[in-house]
């Protein structure tokens, strides 16, 4: 099927100025021609008039876990109502404008699989499977330090039990982990570097897997053709990280100059999120995570300014995971914090051009090699919004979905209120 979009401000993925007035020829799946000017209007299938709007690329969140998104902790663990409520969670997200997502842990093969056979809708799923933790580290989701692990691995942890996330301890363990999700499709790994907030028996400050273990790590991936990602807060579990050859740094709040000049001596990439300024807590909420948040809040200015002052690439990451209702609201939202942390253009591009330099890091991994992902550009899959208003200038204009009037993935639209 051939379609054309008319009468565009098309903003690439990449660069700030718009191309106006501008025409985007689409056959099947992908972008074949941005025309300026005039064009026939003969012999496409479809012509959709974006009326003078702002075309962007479909959006990319660099960090959700589509399997945990129950509304509370026992909610959560549950492997039979996350693999049922996945799809819904992955279906919102895509009308949202989100027709990528990297998956930061968690079981997604099955979705993914639906997904991109058309059975389900949803975004395209980079994904990691399990994100690999040390025993007693972020990952490790045992309620008591009574429970333990026997000897045949089985875990009294639903969510170590339905593989979501995986134990590993010591080089062996950590490089039959990584070639364990490597085996059910990971595009890349996801290991957790050091302390969480929502996990009970790591603090922030702790630094997780020792060098040797994270290397073989980074190892094991770089041997399949792709990248590590790893979870971490602190100067020490960065610089450790670095050493080992990872090559993105999830949140990363707590950053000091010295580890800032290390990421940029790298290139690592920085998933600047979750935005310290949303308000997830309430009055269930335990004392000891919200001192933790406090701690990651006091680090986010510096980190800020350390992201500017060295130019570190960064991607657009929310970590969407739990209540459903509580991603709907601030997932688009957490637009309007990037903005004030980076402003429009950068928080932009970050969501869009920059995922398709990350997808450079996935080789012979990545699951789309078909096109490229996060820009508007010939070559590129028909992933787009129109937008109302100009979000290069005020990323504002995101953080509204009424301003999102239309969205396709792989060339079909989704939605469509123009």
């Amino acid at each position: 099927m051939k379609k054309l979009i008319k009468n565009a401000s098309v903003f690439d993925g990449k660069h700030e100025k718009l191309k106006k007035n501008a025409g985007i020829v689409i056959e099947n799946n992908l972008v074949k021609e941005i025309f300026d000017g005039g064009f026939s209007e003969e012999n496409f299938d479809q012509i959709i008039d974006a009326q003078y709007k702002t075309v962007i690329p479909g959006l990319t969140d660099a960090h959700v876990h589509l399997f945990f998104n129950g509304t509370g902790i026992s909610d959560a663990m549950r492997q039979d109502e996350n693999a049922v409520r996945s799809v819904r969670f992955a279906r919102d997200m895509l009308l949202r404008g989100f027709t990528t997502v990297r998956d930061a842990g968690g079981v997604t093969y099955g979705l993914k699989k639906n997904i991109d056979n058309g059975y389900l809708e949803g975004p395209r799923i980079l994904p990691s499977n399990a994100f690999i933790s040390q025993t007693s580290g972020h990952g490790d989701t045992r309620a008591s330090r009574a429970e333990y692990r026997l000897t045949d691995s089985i875990y009294i942890s639903a969510a170590l039990q339905s593989k979501g996330t995986v134990l590993a301890d010591g080089v062996a363990e950590m490089l039959r982990a990584v070639r364990e999700q490597l085996f059910l499709g990971a595009s890349q790994i996801k290991i957790m570097a050091g302390g969480g907030i929502s996990s009970a028996y790591d603090p922030i400050q702790t630094v997780q897997f020792t060098l040797e273990e994270m290397k073989a790590a980074v190892s094991a991936a770089a041997d399949y053709g792709t990248y590590v990602m790893a979870h971490l807060y602190t100067p020490q579990s960065m610089q450790r990280a670095a050493r080992a050859g990872v090559k993105s740094f999830e949140h990363a709040t707590m950053m000091d100059e010295e580890t800032a000049k290390v990421i940029a001596a790298n290139g690592i990439w920085v998933t600047a999120g979750p935005q310290c300024g949303r308000n997830w807590h309430n009055e269930l909420t335990p004392e000891s995570i919200k001192r933790k948040s406090a701690m990651v809040k006091q680090g986010e200015e510096l980190t800020t300014e350390l992201i500017h002052k060295y130019n570190l690439p960064i991607l657009f990451g929310t970590d969407s995971f739990g209540d459903p209702e509580r991603v709907d609201k601030y997932q688009l939202e957490d637009f309007s914090f990037f903005k004030k942390r980076f402003g429009s253009f950068k928080g932009l591009v970050a969501a869009t051009g920059n995922i398709n330099e990350l997808a450079k890091l996935m080789t012979y991994q990545n699951p789309y090699p078909e096109g490229k992902i996060g820009v508007l550009e010939k070559g590129a899959f028909a992933d787009l919004c129109i937008v109302e208003g100009n979000p290069v200038e005020d990323l504002d204009v995101l953080a509204d979905r009424n301003n999102i009037k239309l969205i396709m993935k792989d060339g079909k639209i989704y939605k469509n209120i123009l």
